[in-house]
């Protein structure tokens, strides 16, 4: 019997006995609260959004983590982070009047947070106030391979990388050899409590002393925005008494999740008694089969049909194709094979009608592109799909609308266009589109490029196709941030853990057992809104939460079930990159409202 036999007959044995025994919740001790042995810095130069006012530091710190314990690459027992600070500002991170943690989302890496991070420093600045942004880097990012990456750098040309990661070719006699599940296994303990206990690490060492961390805040974008509950209801010594060792503590001064929200308990079964702990019980079974399917070859999206690193690789190369020689010939298609690790993805992604999805007849490699172009039309708005959504501008040339995933012109449709089919329209669908010729060389123009603002907003399929008011990412900033090559942080993190996304499912109320036992302070959720007449969606103890959503993202979609904080605030014609990439100057001449509404909220009195 093979190993994956073998793994099978276990979980289908552990799920039989659940049918007979379902034992009490286990709750596992929490291991002893560790820290730091080591620390380097190293200066982060070759940023323009940095300016002449801002300084950004690459700081690792050596912690072995005690929640993973299978054999992992010696890199994996360090964690890092970008911290952004006024150079006019106090040196340690305990004398600035705020300090800002930040998670990126799935699939994301520190770099993410390269175009807000400067913005909101600079903002508080302006108004006399020191604060400081701390932009993570989760511990998956150890098993990224850079080699192509910084010798492209070196060279100045992305086709270095390109032959190193897709055309087998040899950088200082190393090859790039594609990691199977297999080689990741370490990764299917990498989930929450590895997670949170990582950020706490990060927090205790910018602001040691307990006393100060009210002035601690914890932040973070699409799956991080979504962490920062279960951040705050975290009791990291597995005694509630404890309170110093509590999230709500660490986080001291509050929340600010982006395109994204918090919640630790949506169903409400935490005032339930007997309900919740059975929950939690017979979830935890389930949780513990999967975990165990995650730590035998299934921890990460490297699958042979759609390979989530060999999608970033893609992507990652665009970028730095477009950053380095925007105005130059896109020779993607010709550098990166078609092939089942990608195909796929592109055409659920890029399609320009359902055809296509068999075809792959209209897909960004099909078509005559500037480099800037082919970035544009791998995360632009109008041609992206789902949340690879971003306002960078639009396509200099002539182009056709798309059908796929809906039509464009809804709108126009009479008695449903202005009613149902308005909701598509305003999370980024039937408002796509390709250039019309193949073979007509097509351009890019940026976000303060594209045509006036419209009152009404553009008319859709009839009119021009997007406006200054929904474009409002500089796409030159874009792909200087996704470019992997002169910084030592990734705007992808390649192996986001599945575990991770698993565990959040579970910690919300079904299977808090083992490691997951911790998330002790959870409060709102329909259950104690109907019995107890508690908040819907509420925060644990009580702290401040700033919640900022994309006004045209798909996310904003929860508020039709109640979940978005009353408070939440909308930023109109943002897309769900957007929220986070923003350029600092905005067509509408106001400031960006993102890093400013954040900036805002870390200086404000509590």
């Amino acid at each position: 019997m093979n190993r994956a036999a073998r793994t099978l007959a276990v979980v289908i044995a552990a799920l039989c006995a659940a049918a007979v025994l379902t034992p009490p919740a286990r709750v596992a001790a929490a291991p002893a609260l560790g820290a730091p042995d080591r620390v380097e810095t190293t200066p982060i130069t070759g940023d323009p959004g940095l300016g002449d006012d801002v300084e950004a530091t690459y700081v690792r710190l050596h912690y072995p983590s005690p929640y993973s314990t299978m054999a992992h690459p010696e890199a994996c027992d360090w964690i890092g982070f970008v911290r952004y600070r006024a150079k006019s500002g106090p040196e340690h991170s305990a004398d600035a009047e705020a300090v800002l943690t930040v998670q990126p989302g799935t699939y994301s890496g520190a770099a993410n947070l390269n175009i807000q991070a400067p913005q909101v420093v600079r903002k508080a600045a302006a108004k006399g106030k020191s604060v400081e942004y701390i932009s993570l880097e989760r511990r998956a990012n150890c098993a990224e391979d850079r080699t192509g990456w910084e010798a492209a750098q070196r060279a100045g040309d992305y086709r270095v990388a390109a032959g190193y990661y897709f055309q087998g070719a040899a950088v200082d006699g190393r090859t790039y050899r594609y990691q199977t599940p297999q080689d990741l296994t370490y990764l299917g303990e990498y989930g929450l409590a590895l997670t949170l206990d990582d950020w706490r690490v990060v927090i205790e060492h910018l602001l040691p002393d307990p006393a100060q961390r009210v002035k601690s805040f914890c932040g973070g974008h699409s799956l991080g925005a979504f962490l920062t509950g279960p951040m705050m209801a975290w009791n990291f010594a597995g005694d509630p008494g404890v309170s110093d060792a509590s999230g709500f503590n660490l986080c001291g001064g509050g929340i600010i999740p982006e395109d994204g929200f918090a919640m630790t308990d949506p169903a409400g079964l935490s005032g339930t008694g007997l309900i919740d702990q059975f929950a939690s019980a017979a979830g935890g079974l389930v949780k513990n089969a999967i975990n165990l399917l995650l730590q035998n070859g299934l921890g990460s999206a490297q699958w042979p049909v759609l390979a989530a690193s060999e999608i970033m690789n893609t992507y990652q190369l665009a970028a730095m194709a477009a950053d380095q020689d925007p105005d130059g010939d896109s020779d993607i298609g010709a550098l990166v094979p078609a092939e089942l690790r990608t195909e796929p993805w592109m055409r659920a992604f890029y399609g320009k009608d359902y055809l296509d999805l068999f075809t792959g007849a209209n897909l960004p490699r099909d078509f005559t592109l500037s480099n800037t172009a082919a970035l544009g039309m791998l995360f632009d708005q109008n041609s992206a799909e789902y949340v690879l959504q971003a306002g960078l501008g639009f396509y200099d040339c002539p182009v056709s609308g798309k059908t796929y995933p809906v039509p464009n012109g809804l709108a126009s449709v009479p008695i449903l266009g202005p009613t149902l089919f308005v909701i598509p329209l305003r999370v980024g669908y039937g408002q796509n589109y390709v250039p019309a010729d193949h073979a007509a060389r097509c351009g890019w123009r940026n976000y303060d490029q594209v045509w006036p603002s419209s009152i009404d907003g553009p008319d859709l399929g009839r009119g021009a196709p997007t406006d200054r008011d929904h474009e409002v990412t500089d796409i030159g900033q874009f792909a200087r941030s996704m470019n992997p090559g002169w910084q030592p942080v990734d705007f992808f993190e390649q192996y986001t853990p599945i575990r991770l996304i698993t565990d959040m499912v579970f910690a919300m109320g079904l299977g808090r057992d083992g490691d997951l036992s911790n998330m002790q302070y959870r409060s709102g959720g329909i259950l104690n809104f109907l019995l107890h007449g508690d908040r819907w969606q509420s925060t644990p103890a009580g702290r401040r939460n700033l919640t900022l959503l994309s006004g045209d993202s798909p996310v904003q979609n929860a508020g039709l079930g109640g979940l978005l904080p009353y408070n939440a605030k909308f930023i109109a014609g943002y897309r769900h990159y957007d929220i986070v990439t923003a350029a600092e100057t905005q067509n509408s001449g106001v400031p960006e409202l993102a890093s400013t509404y954040i900036a805002n909220f870390l200086i404000a009195p509590a």
